[in-house]
């Protein structure tokens, strides 16, 4: 059915009573925890509907079972929704702390006085105050005239500071001041550039010991400036000056591991800028690689490592892959072929030493190792002038002018001199100037082989072919024999092994002293074509020397290298250096060697084979 289309009511006259929800239904209850039903009763603004709308007028206060009772708390709930919906806080503040009934859209109008702990429970509500016009007038003229002041103040304040920016050079800040290198002579000192600087002047001195302050890799925090840094520094004439236009500077020739303090200050063409408080820094110490200038391998010589030390870490370097490589990881030596190259050892940089760097030669010989017994001799070096150089010249002394044979203590030589008469024992060097030891009790004849024992201090000389070996004390001056188990035409001692070697035609043997003279070692020899002569022996790191000479004494001579622990035969050396009549080991390790010449005046050569790093990895 259409609207249009229904019937109207007619209007009788009588109105519908209106009667009460609440006294109609005596089992329902006034709750004001239940917002469903009393939602009924106010509007969407949470405003109480007055009686006016005479929902309830009709039911008179006492007919109305509970609303005393709930009347007051279904206001209170009523009113506490309403705050709810309130956008300014303050009308939530009063709500909450005001005694009156007041409407939410008046809330707005009113203001608590006080919401403190005097005034949180008088509610007391004053209106919101407007100024007069006089008084308004008043004070935007006040805010004006401060707003403009402020302005000026602050566009003073601004010019001021550009021309002091234009004028004035900018202040090099201390904790600006670093070191980014440094060395044993050397420190390069950096810091921050400035503005309108035209110049930098730079200030050094070194410091006391007293005044060094901590240095730029430890620490460079104000607590480690010294009382002296903290206080104003005067700059007199105990400073070196300096200038520069950039800001970094290398100052140079100082003294190693030497503490030296610098003042910076940054100047303009007209104006001169502050100086900053002294920061110091200190030369790097220098470290020193020790390792030897020279070292020997064979080409069938095992891996090794290079003894060399240092403060820092070492890295290594070949130059010639071909004869040599080293392991990035390990740092071994590999020995990849016969030449020579040179291992380049590098002590890295610290903040307390500067880099060093060394330079030791590899010679690598190419050689075979074979059993001793039998075997035939091939030359695998060859030695002359051209590859050695004379550290002695010796000369006889009371008719002892021919050197027979040569003994070594470590920092000293010793020689022995035959056909003469008597025959001597003369000592270099053993207090500077060169003492000559006699031996006149014990006719030793011709000392065809002689040698030093650092183990015992002793001599050792032996005459001809023989298992009697004689020997002298020269600290005791006392003199003695003692007998070998086979005859010998030669004798050496390795200082190194502890060992005392003898040679002859037919075999080369090792003795232990400190265990009787026992046997410990024994090889035999290798065959030479032509003829040669037994001459003396020397031996250093389990490497024992046979010296030989020719048919002709003062042409081409030989030395015979054996293996005495593995009874192996490693090559010959030949010589041109006239006779060789005997050899020793220095403390280097290098191989030096005494030669007979025709005239007056005989040699002790030293050779550039270092024994010690040959005999290290058979």
């Amino acid at each position: 059915m259409e609207r249009n289309s229904r019937p109207k009511r007619m209007n009788t006259g009588i109105r519908r009573r209106k009667v009460c929800q609440f006294c109609a239904d005596q089992d329902k209850k006034i709750d004001y925890k239940d917002a469903e039903t009393l939602k009924k009763y106010i509007t969407e603004r949470g405003k109480i509907l007055p009686r006016s709308h005479r929902h309830m007028r009709n039911a008179p206060e006492s007919s109305c079972e509970g609303y005393q009772e709930s009347q007051s708390s279904r206001d209170t709930a009523i009113r506490r929704r309403s705050v709810k919906r309130l956008e300014d806080p303050q009308d939530m503040i009063l709500r909450i702390f005001s005694n009156k009934k007041i409407m939410p859209d008046k809330i707005s109008e009113e203001r608590v006085k006080g919401i403190g702990k005097k005034n949180a429970g008088n509610g007391e509500l004053i209106r919101r105050t407007r100024l007069s016009p006089e008084k308004a007038r008043m004070w935007r003229r006040f805010f004006s005239v401060a707003l403009i002041l402020l302005f000026a103040a602050l566009a003073t304040t601004v010019v001021t500071a550009i021309n002091h920016y234009k004028l004035y050079p900018g202040r090099v800040e201390r904790d600006s001041i670093c070191s980014p290198g440094r060395g044993s002579d050397y420190i390069i000192v950096g810091w921050d550039g400035t503005h309108n600087t035209d110049v930098y002047k730079v200030w050094y001195k070194e410091n006391a010991a007293a005044e060094e302050d901590t240095d730029a890799e430890e620490a460079s925090s104000e607590e480690s400036q010294t009382e002296g840094e903290k206080e104003e520094t005067v700059i007199d004439d105990s400073w070196t000056a300096l200038e520069t236009d950039v800001p970094e500077i290398t100052v140079n020739d100082l003294k190693k591991d030497t503490s030296y303090s610098f003042i910076i200050r940054a100047d303009s063409k007209d104006k001169e800028g502050v100086a900053t408080a002294p920061r110091s820094f200190s030369t790097k110490k220098t470290q020193k690689i020790k390792a030897s200038k020279k070292i020997t391998k064979f080409t069938f010589s095992k891996p090794f490592r290079l003894k060399a030390d240092a403060e820092t870490d070492l890295m290594y370097e070949s130059s010639d892959p071909e004869v040599a490589v080293v392991d990035p990881e390990t740092h071994e030596i590999n020995i990849t072929g016969e030449g020579e190259a040179e291992i380049t050892v590098t002590a890295k940089s610290s903040t307390e030493y500067e880099s060093a760097s060394k330079v030791v030669e590899l010679k690598v010989i190419d050689s075979y190792a074979v059993s001793a017994g039998g075997a035939s001799a091939h030359i695998i070096y060859h030695l002359d002038p051209d590859n050695c150089e004379v550290v002695k010249k010796i000369t006889g002394a009371d008719g002892a002018v021919i050197p027979q044979g040569l003994g070594y203590t470590g920092d000293k030589y010793i020689v022995s001199y035959g056909m003469g008469s008597p025959n001597r024992i003369i000592s270099f060097d053993v207090d500077d100037d060169g003492k000559s030891v006699s031996v006149p009790k014990v006719s030793m004849g011709h000392p065809n082989g002689f040698t030093y024992a650092n183990e015992n201090g002793r001599c050792y000389c032996v005459k001809g072919w023989t298992s009697k070996a004689y020997t002298y004390e020269p600290t005791s001056n006392s003199y003695g024999s003692v007998n070998l188990s086979y005859g010998c035409s030669g004798i050496g001692y390795d200082r190194k092994e502890k060992l005392l070697y003898t040679c002859s035609r037919t075999a080369m043997v090792a003795y232990d002293i400190s265990d009787g003279y026992s046997v410990k070692y024994r090889c035999g020899v290798v065959k030479h074509s032509g003829t040669v002569y037994t001459q003396d022996c020397g031996g250093h790191a389990g490497i024992m020397l046979r010296c030989l000479s020719g048919g002709n004494k003062h042409g081409t001579n030989y030395i015979d290298l054996y293996d005495m622990k593995n009874g192996r035969y490693l090559g010959t050396l030949s010589c041109d250096l006239s006779e060789v009549e005997s050899c020793i080991v220095d403390k280097d390790g290098f191989l030096e060697i005494l030669s007979n010449n025709s005239s007056s005046v005989d040699y002790i050569w030293k050779t550039d084979l270092n024994i010690e790093t040959l005999g290290e990895g058979l």
